[in-house]
């Protein structure tokens, strides 16, 4: 075969192998990098966390845990933040097993890292104690120390449902048992 017809053939191949390669690569499936802070164009352009969604069910979520009474041998607070606890363990999986990520990928790692970070806040039982803004800033703190240096909006997302979804479930669970 003449070269002039096997470069294009060569050219065409090239191209689809480099497509590729790139194309496989995901940065979420990727094991976690260290991370840097974000650049001021990386700001500007990223999604944000928290959302005005998140503030206004951390508010909702927050007055309505507050005012939970405190009967039997586990308190309405601590029925309400182990719904909560619950329901974002449930999102959470959601999220790791409908993108198969890894156990070291970099969205399991910061899904599993902010599940964590809830579980030890709505263990503590002094919640009572703390302002309706205090407990609400506290929420709304774990959440953007978690995507402070996060610069993808995939994730940020996620996190953002991730509380806004556990959050109202346990809500709705709360008032469910009310209702019968």
């Amino acid at each position: 075969m003449k070269l002039t017809k096997l470069l294009p053939i060569m050219a065409i191949a090239g191209v689809c192998f480099a497509g590729q390669a790139n194309a496989a690569q995901d940065q979420l499936m990727m094991p976690e990098q260290a991370s840097a802070p974000m650049t001021v164009n990386e700001q500007e352009v990223s999604l944000a966390v928290p959302s005005e969604e998140v503030k206004a069910v951390v508010s909702e979520f927050a007055a309505f845990q507050l005012n939970q009474p405190n009967t039997g041998r586990v308190s309405g607070q601590e029925r309400l933040a182990n719904n909560a606890l619950y329901y974002m363990n449930v999102r959470r999986s959601w999220y790791i097993t409908s993108h198969r990520y890894k156990k070291d990928s970099y969205a399991r790692v910061a899904l599993d890292r902010m599940y964590l970070d809830y579980k030890d806040f709505f263990k503590n039982p002094a919640v009572s104690q703390l302002s309706q803004a205090e407990y609400e800033s506290q929420i709304l703190a774990i959440l953007e120390k978690n995507t402070e240096n996060m610069n993808n909006n995939e994730l940020r997302f996620y996190m953002n449902e991730m509380v806004i979804y556990s959050l109202k479930q346990a809500m709705r669970a709360k008032h469910a048992k009310h209702v019968r």
